[in-house]
């Protein structure tokens, strides 16, 4: 199987490690699979639009797309506001469901996050753009993982958003086996 990962740092950020992090943790739960990561750190979801022919559309075609979006368009520092972030999550997903059928796409929320470290994302906001994301899914048929609610749900937030910044949001192993986890299980359905 050969998978495309994309979306903003969570799903890039390497974490001392010489690939991402999340890709790392893919592969030693299904390691003959091939992973291909064009996920950009600070992209909020228009920019994500404007990028969308180089991180997906001009990429060789992968079996599955996995799409995690929303933790940018959230901070209080470049707040994309709800209407806007839907009406861009609406264009990249029918752009891309040309070229993958909603039943290849895996539509990831925007993670919950350690409100004692992080200052400039709520759980209470992620919660509403979460809210979006599942009736976006729902309109086009998509596969979706709530990473937002299995974090609240294992609820130790301080260990999982514990990675090298320790800022409360960017993962640590922890959280990547989380992750890792939620789309390995969605990719075996």
């Amino acid at each position: 199987m050969k998978l495309l990962l994309t979306g903003d740092s969570i799903i890039a950020r390497e974490e001392g490690l010489k690939e991402p992090r999340i890709n790392n943790a893919i592969k030693a739960k299904i390691p003959d699979i091939e992973i291909v990561n064009t996920a950009v750190s600070g992209v909020n979801s228009g920019a994500f639009y404007a990028l969308l022919p180089d991180l997906i559309l001009k990429v060789e075609r992968c079996d599955k797309l996995v799409l995690l979006l929303g933790t940018n368009d959230i901070a209080k520092h470049k707040r994309v506001p709800i209407a806007q972030f839907k009406r861009n999550m609406a264009l990249i997903i029918s752009s891309i469901i040309c070229l993958y059928y909603p039943q290849n796409v895996i539509l990831i929320s925007p993670p919950a996050v350690d409100q004692n470290r992080q200052n400039k994302r709520t759980n209470r906001e992620i919660a509403v753009y979460t809210a979006e994301l599942i009736k976006l899914a729902e309109t086009y048929n998509l596969n979706f993982i709530n990473l937002f609610q299995a974090m609240i749900d294992h609820g130790n937030l301080t260990t999982l958003c514990k990675g090298q910044l320790d800022d409360g949001l960017h993962f640590g192993k922890e959280g990547y086996n989380l992750l890792a986890n939620l789309i390995v299980k969605k990719l075996q359905e």
